[in-house]
């Protein structure tokens, strides 16, 4: 989000102090244990050829409030160590396989101690890396050894330095003070229609230091944050369903939220919104042409598109695998282009969420041209290589504790065929009425989804809509309806984009997947889709009070 007037929170902006130059105490003891473990475990009968630490050092601030009280506030902090341990050789590995996704605890993820003590520390690192030789040792002998399987598994990284300085931000009880007053006021808002039955905003900002370091000697600290606001508000139709609307704002840290006055106006416009759609028609399955906003087609984009280009999924015999064979072929029509950069750290003026410096394996990140003129171009990389001779191209992406793989970060989709929003309004109606159709669909919020990759149930994708509207051939005003489930296949889909808007926007989320969740964004102007596939959303009820309301 671009700055905005500082209005309520002026104080909190200058007494969330910025600090240089905490302890380096723990990237030395990491160093040092990483030489003197590897020296050992080098030597062993089956010796290890590559080891790594990674690190993230973590804090947040975390402030909730529903229906004008706060609910939950708090600071929080911890420190999680994932230990690699690869044995075997970089042209004969598959140790790695075992250690995939195993969380706290096990595998080689362990809670360090949150003080610098040399003898805690050391214990710690000790224990996950005993623990993540002996897995790894474990499935190199057990690996299957047929001509498929022996491919290389993990791929080199060159060497490299970069060393941030630690920062924390210092969130005094003053700058406390001022969010949980403006969680309050924010949330009172919904007090105001006694038919929400959800009306809440909170508040989280994260920041820390993450360190990886290699034996191939990959030394590298970067610091990391990220602030949002998060609405989330719901209403019980008439019938007794639950509706849904959510809102969020991203930015880099706290004083970079939007003003005060901008959140309680769209908090005022999500609660007319929901009485609109409390009183809403339910829509009835449809299959016909739609308009996506830029937000919907963002999420489009990253369920459908997205997911299917993070090459080590492609590497699992029960993948369905849609694209791999695609580089150099079309998949998507000639005017659309798509790309992955993690080093865009704005666009328009606009933070984006998915950008970091180095991934989660020490790979440089670096912008990925994923399709070109609608022709396959590239995959999302991590360091296991889909295809011979491949390198990581900066994606492996991972949440805290879990093991790294390729991920999106900031997907931007961009067009050679744009038109305005009525030209694309008129080719709708345009469409309808040559199908004799009383209708089409206006997609212009939704709340995310999913897709299913694998060979054992269908290849399909299901998106959320929240705000979708009818649009009518003869001149009625759009009509608002809800219920609505976007559901469909990934090629039948592709093909039926037909056209672009001129104004993109930007979805914000935490992706979720093997590798746990990561913040993502993805760009993309307002598509035009020659047929789409809807059903009804399943009935979520809750009964409605017995009691009387206290006054």
């Amino acid at each position: 989000m671009q700055q905005k007037s500082l209005s309520v929170f002026t104080v909190a902006f200058f007494t969330a102090i910025l600090v240089f130059g905490q302890t380096e105490d723990l990237h030395d003891l990491l160093k040092g244990e990483l030489k003197t473990q590897f020296e050992e475990l080098s030597k062993k009968s089956t010796p290890a050829y590559f080891m790594s630490y990674r690190v993230a050092d973590e804090h947040a601030f975390i402030a909730q409030g529903a229906f004008g009280s706060l609910t939950q506030l708090k600071k929080d902090e911890g420190r999680t160590l994932n230990v690699d341990v690869r044995v075997g050789s970089y042209e004969q590995d598959h140790s790695g396989g075992a250690s995939n996704h195993q969380g706290m605890g096990g595998f080689g993820a362990m809670r360090l101690p949150l003080n610098d003590s040399p003898e805690a520390i050391r214990q710690a690192v000790w224990l996950a890396a005993d623990l993540k030789y002996k897995t790894a040792m474990q499935a190199f002998l057990m690996r299957d050894k047929s001509e498929e399987q022996q491919k290389k598994d993990f791929t080199r990284a060159e060497p490299t330095q970069y060393l941030e300085k630690p920062k924390t931000y210092q969130i005094s009880q003053e700058t406390i003070n001022e969010w949980s007053e403006a969680i309050t006021g924010w949330s009172s808002i919904f007090k105001e229609h006694k038919d929400l039955v959800e009306g809440s905003v909170s508040v989280r900002f994260t920041w820390g230091t993450y360190y990886f370091l290699s034996t191939e000697g990959a030394d590298i600290r970067q610091n990391q944050s990220n602030a949002e606001i998060q609405i989330a508000a719901s209403i019980r139709s008439e019938d007794g369903n639950i509706i849904p609307l959510h809102k969020s704002y991203f930015a880099a840290d706290l004083w970079n939220l939007p003003a005060y006055e901008e959140v309680a106006t769209d908090i005022e416009e999500m609660t007319e919104k929901l009485l609109q759609l409390q009183n809403a028609p339910l829509a009835e399955p449809y299959a016909g042409p739609a308009i996506f906003s830029g937000g919907a087609s963002g999420v489009f984009f990253h369920e459908i598109f997205g997911h299917r280009i993070e090459a080590d999924r492609l590497t699992k015999n029960d993948d369905a695998q849609t694209f791999k064979d695609k580089i150099g072929k079309r998949i998507l029509p000639k005017f659309l282009n798509v790309t992955c950069d993690p080093t865009l750290q704005s666009i328009e003026g606009e933070y984006l969420s998915g950008t970091y410096t180095y991934d989660d394996q020490g790979v440089k990140s670096q912008k990925v041209t994923l399709v070109e003129n609608g022709i396959l171009k590239d995959f999302l990389r991590s360091r296991k290589p889909l295809f011979t001779g491949e390198k990581s191209n900066g994606h492996a992406r991972a949440q805290a504790g879990l093991t790294p793989m390729s991920r999106q970060s900031n997907l931007l989709v961009t067009s050679s065929n744009q038109v305005s929003d009525e030209k694309l309004r008129k080719a709708l109606i345009k469409v309808c009425k040559k199908q004799k159709r009383e209708f089409g669909l206006f997609i212009e919020q939704v709340a995310g989804g999913y897709t299913m990759t694998n060979r054992y149930t269908p290849n399909a994708f299901h998106i959320n809509p929240t705000v979708v509207y009818k649009v009518y051939t003869d001149g009625r005003p759009d009509e608002l309806v809800r219920g609505v489930d976007l559901i469909g296949t990934p090629l039948t889909m592709f093909s039926e984009i037909e056209a672009t808007g001129t104004q993109r926007e930007t979805f914000y989320g935490y992706c979720g997947a093997e590798s746990g969740y990561v913040p993502v964004t993805a760009t993309s102007p307002a598509i035009f889709v020659g047929k789409i596939e809807t059903q009804k959303k399943p009935e979520v009820n809750i009964d409605s009070p017995i009691l009387t309301e206290p006054n």
